[in-house]
């Protein structure tokens, strides 16, 4: 398979894997064939790059977890030592007009998505005091939040469920912040200090504007596996590339221009299925059964969303 190659190349010659304790991380593999490789451990990063390269693996994760022993199949003998908190916004999940039914990656839903995790990390640092450590663009539709300071280190998944109901608004009743005194109507979230004034008064007139769509299993799951950082996505080929705050004050275009891997070259790619629409800034109109030449990033795209093949 010539996308295969492309990955190999890849991460021989330019990964960067943005991802720390690689000794205390379970690691799992999917590799191009199908199925899934987990509990591998590593020493160092030059050990798992070199896995890498010579497995060449269609999607690489991470454990949020550290153990004692991360190599252990069974879990209960892994010995768990805590877990990062991470946050998952998927443009799969945001019920927004450009979200809804995109059959490729869309700016304008990407951009949705983007605005989910300003909300986001404006509810950790504002309301929770907690500051994200990392933030990656997935390499598809969304982002991931990682939060690995102490205090969050020992959360077991009770508490990562509170913190899931707090940022959802899961449990918000808009009456509580109203009473009658008298005659007069007092509407409390505009003369108490609770939480973010801004988000409960939004929350009163709007509940659906209080919550957050994060994938609510990703941050209270323990043992969850996350997309490392620095790798391929294997739906896409684009790099889960890691950003700066200032990086999601400007529009997604620059991220996923700065995402794309394979900047050099045409490949010829048969289509199996008609495809009207942008695809990564590429224009594509074309039939089943059309021959056409691509740039590789493009090609490398629509093969790996199984729009067709790549040809020698």
């Amino acid at each position: 398979m010539i996308t295969e190659v492309f990955f190999r190349n890849f991460y021989r010659n330019y990964a960067k894997f943005d991802v720390v304790s690689v000794e205390r991380r379970e690691f799992a593999f999917q590799p191009f064939g199908g199925g899934i490789v987990r509990h591998k451990s590593f020493n160092s990063v030059d050990e798992l790059r070199r896995y890498i390269v010579e497995k060449t693996p269609r999607h690489i994760y991470h454990s949020v977890a550290y153990y004692e022993r991360p190599g252990e199949d069974d879990m209960d003998r892994k010995g768990w030592l805590g877990a990062d908190l991470v946050f998952d916004i998927d443009g799969d999940h945001l019920n927004t007009e450009a979200c809804k039914g995109s059959a490729v990656v869309s700016l304008r839903c990407l951009e949705d998505a983007k605005e989910e995790t300003n909300k986001l990390i404006d509810i950790l640092v504002r309301e929770l005091d907690l500051r994200p450590t990392r933030i990656v663009f997935s390499g598809n539709r969304g982002f991931h939040i990682h939060i690995t300071s102490e205090e969050v280190l020992k959360l077991g998944a009770r508490e990562r469920r509170e913190v899931v109901n707090f940022i959802k608004g899961i449990g918000f009743d808009p009456s509580r912040f109203e009473v009658k005194l008298g005659r007069r109507r007092v509407k409390l979230y505009e003369e108490e200090p609770v939480g973010s004034l801004l988000r409960v008064r939004q929350g009163v007139e709007n509940p659906d504007a209080l919550r957050v769509e994060i994938d609510e299993v990703v941050t209270q799951d323990i043992h969850r596996l996350i997309r490392l950082p620095g790798s391929l996505n294997g739906k896409t080929g684009l790099v889960a590339m890691p950003l700066e705050l200032k990086d999601l004050e400007r529009g997604v275009e620059n991220i996923v221009e700065r995402a794309i891997a394979f900047r050099k070259g045409n490949l010829k790619f048969r289509f199996e299925k008609p495809l009207i629409g942008e695809v990564l800034f590429e224009k594509i109109e074309a039939r089943a059964g059309d021959l056409k030449i691509l740039p590789a990033h493009v090609a490398i795209y629509l093969e790996l969303q199984e729009f067709g093949k790549i040809y020698d």
